[in-house]
Parts: C-alpha cells; structure tokens; sequence
C-alpha cells in the first residue's frame, strides 16, 4: 500500500481516496460492450461506463493497479465505433444525438499516461490506433467547422454542456484538448518508430493550436472563449475557467501569458486565495451560479469546483513553467477535496456535492498528489524515474514523504523531501514495499 506522510492529510484520508475507486469498479462483466473490468462514474451513476469518468479514475490508479489500467483502457476499442467515434457512455443514447456525440477527449492524456508505463510495444500500437481513429473522428466533418477549422462541441464534449446544435460553437477546453491528443499522438508514434505519421500529428498540432489562437483569444479581455460558428464571434459574455486550459502544451503564445495569469490570479474573478479553490465560472458572470445536492447539468457548472477543471489548469501550468502558480492551485485543490471526494465542491462552503464518493474526484487527487506536488514522473520507455516537486510556501519547513510507489516489475519509489525554497529530494528505488 502506498504510504503518505503529509501535513493535514491523514493515511486514513488518503487510503480512503483508493477506497472509493475500489467501490466504482463494476462486478459484473461483460457490460455494455466492455469485457475488461472498469470503473463507473461512484454512486447513484450505477454501473454504466462513462468515456470521461471511466478513463479519468484511471489517472490517479495506475500508481496501484497499472495492469488494472492498461486492460481497461482496450475496452474502448471494443465499443469504438466504424467510422471512430467512442460513446459518451455504454448506453449510446442521448436525445437524437447517437451518431454525433462523443465526450469530451481526456482520453487521449489518459490513455498516453498509462502508455508510458509499459514498453509492451504491441499494445502500445493497439491503444494508438484506436486514438488515431478516434482524432480522425473529430476533424470530420462531422465536428469540424469548414470556415475556421475549429472542432464544435455539444453536450458532454465540452463544460458547460449547453449547446446542443452541431456546428454551434467551438469550445476552449475542447479545441485544447484536440491539441493536446495530435501532441500525444505524435509521442506515440516517435515510440512506435513512425516517422511519418508523428510529423503529421505534429502538423495537426500546429494547426489547430494556430486556429485556437486566431479565432478564441480575445484582445480586449486577454482571455480565450467560445467562437459562436453561426454568429460568427467570441462568445465574450461567459467569462470561464476553461480560459486557461491554454496552458497546456504552451498553446498559449509567449506574449498573452501575462495577461491571462493575471485574470487567474484575480481573486474577484475566480476565487484564486480563496479558501476553497478557483470557481469554474467568474463571480462577476451572469452565469456564475452554485448549485447544491445533486448534480443539476449544465448549472453545476457554472460556479462549483470540480478537480477536472483545476487539473487541467495545474496540469497546463506545469507545462508552462509555471511552478509556483501550480504548486498553489494543486495544494489547494487537494486539501479542498481530501477527505472529500465528492462530485464538486461549493466555492462558498467547501462542502461537498453531487455524488459523496466520486471516482474521477478521488483519482485526480491522487494524480495531484503525486505527479504535481511530489512531482514524480516514470517513463517506462526510458526507464526514467524524476521528481521534481511543486511547493507551495505554505509547506516550508515542513517534511513529506510517499512510500511505495509501483514502477512496475516488482519496483518501488521512496521519496522523502525537505520543503523549502529550493527543497531538498531524497529518492529511492527497492524491489520490495517498505513498511
């Protein structure tokens, strides 16, 4: 069992986080098209697969049951259709939009960090071309706005999931997230040895991050929205957290960073020293509403917060060298939710809401804890293990430690570092668990 030693958070606390995606995990198989065990959403959710949910509880679990991770992850291919789309989840059915509707595409970050952990180089290639099918999907035209090559999103394929016309509008957080699948197909393939087909995911990178640019970045705000396709303009009046998911892969050019960590940082907007953590709508917004109790759609997310948007936003700062503002923002989403790992949280209150023991709540603090905060890393490929922790100052002085951490074939990780400005990283590797 992996041990933490950490200030406010108990081992009981941080055992319970894996206790809750053992309690998604369903029994019974074969379910809707999955033959692998998997993990639903926790909950009244019940035991269907939910593309986000399903690969989302796998971020923070791989450091337990990598194996676990890695035959899940094929249950996607199985369900993946013809022409390559995947589900928004087992039953397929949402309103008229069955053949048009995916989900949002954190698949594509999932899939690729659980890749790394293995250099089983068939199943690697077994896993890439289901996610080139998949990219292939979504610059169909189908999702594609012929005029600005943005992708357009409805329902679940974007936050908040109130659009429900094809080729309405083309969303940050989606459009970012097609960027960041062309870069991980591109690192697939260097591994996998094609040459030529990693220059082409990387053209499809530079491509659409350009676009992204061009249409979503607005100059009077200094912040990236939602391009309405049919109105042909920035939809400037929703001020929204994805704003920032441009952090990731360095979309964001050099110039607007700025300005655009300015705006995250303004507490009157969302909430960045608050107690509680970043709203994933502004305050000011017309929009900006907390909902309570269960889960209400669209509404609860337009003031909440939810790990998924603050780990994309951490995730996206660490890629920018942006390490102070990310130990901040993994801190704070890690304490607002330990003990905690409801479906999201109440900006106001802190307390918890929608589902009490959420499976993508309870991974990604997982995955905060020890990628961003203890910032360890494990590339099976090169057989690299790195730390390079992000510290709050809040942390100074203090000493905090994980112990056994699977790198797979009876391997684990023991790291103990001494919290400072420039903090002090013991780090070892045995072939057994330590108690």
């Amino acid at each position: 069992m992996i041990k933490l030693d950490f200030p406010g958070i108990t081992q009981a606390q941080f055992a319970d986080a894996f206790a809750v995606l053992e309690e998604c995990k369903v029994p019974h198989l074969p379910t809707l098209g999955f033959a692998y065990p998997f993990m639903g959403p926790g909950g009244q959710y019940g035991h269907c697969w939910w593309e986000r949910d399903t690969a989302l509880a796998l971020s923070g679990y791989k450091w337990l049951g990598q194996d676990f991770c890695e035959k899940c992850l094929e249950n996607f291919s199985l369900v993946q259709k013809e022409n390559g789309r995947i589900p928004l989840y087992g039953y397929d059915k949402v309103l008229d939009y069955d053949e048009e509707l995916s989900a949002i595409p954190l698949l594509f970050e999932v899939a690729y960090r659980v890749c790394r952990r293995t250099t089983d180089d068939e199943y690697i290639a077994r896993i890439y071309r289901m996610l080139c099918r998949y990219m292939e999907w979504w610059l169909s035209p189908v999702k594609r706005d012929a005029g600005t090559g943005l992708v357009c999103g409805i329902f679940e394929e974007t936050d908040p999931c109130d659009f429900h016309d094809q080729h309405t509008a083309a969303e940050v957080d989606l459009n970012v997230q097609l960027c960041v699948g062309a870069d991980v197909l591109s690192r697939m393939a260097d591994r996998l040895g094609l040459t030529d087909e990693a220059a082409a995911h990387r053209r499809t990178f530079d491509d659409l991050r350009a676009r992204v640019n061009r249409y979503l970045y607005d100059p009077e705000t200094g912040l990236y929205h939602t391009w309405l396709v049919k109105e042909d303009r920035r939809m400037t009046e929703r001020v929204y957290n994805s704003a920032f998911d441009v952090f990731k892969r360095r979309i964001v050019t050099a110039d607007r960073v700025p300005r655009l960590l300015a705006a995250l940082k303004d507490d009157s907007l969302f909430g960045w020293n608050s107690r509680w953590g970043l709203t994933t709508m502004a305050k000011n917004s017309p929009e900006y509403v907390e909902t309570v109790g269960v889960y209400q759609g669209h509404p609860s997310w337009k003031g909440n917060i939810w790990t998924q948007r603050n780990e994309i936003i951490t995730a996206g700062l660490v890629e920018s060298g942006l390490d102070a503002e990310a130990a901040h923002l993994a801190l704070q989403t890690v304490r607002t939710f330990n003990g905690n790992y409801a479906e999201f949280v109440s900006p106001s209150t802190g307390m918890g809401h929608g589902v009490e023991r959420y499976g993508w709540s309870a991974s990604q603090y997982v995955e905060l804890l020890i990628e961003v905060i203890f910032g360890v890393d494990y590339d099976a490929w090169t057989d690299t293990l790195t730390v390079t922790p992000h510290i709050d100052p809040s942390l100074y002085g203090e000493t905090v430690s994980i112990r056994n951490l699977s790198l797979g074939h009876g391997r684990y990780a023991h790291i103990r570092i001494a919290c400072g400005d420039t903090s002090s990283v013991n780090c070892r590797v045995t072939d057994r668990e330590e108690n």
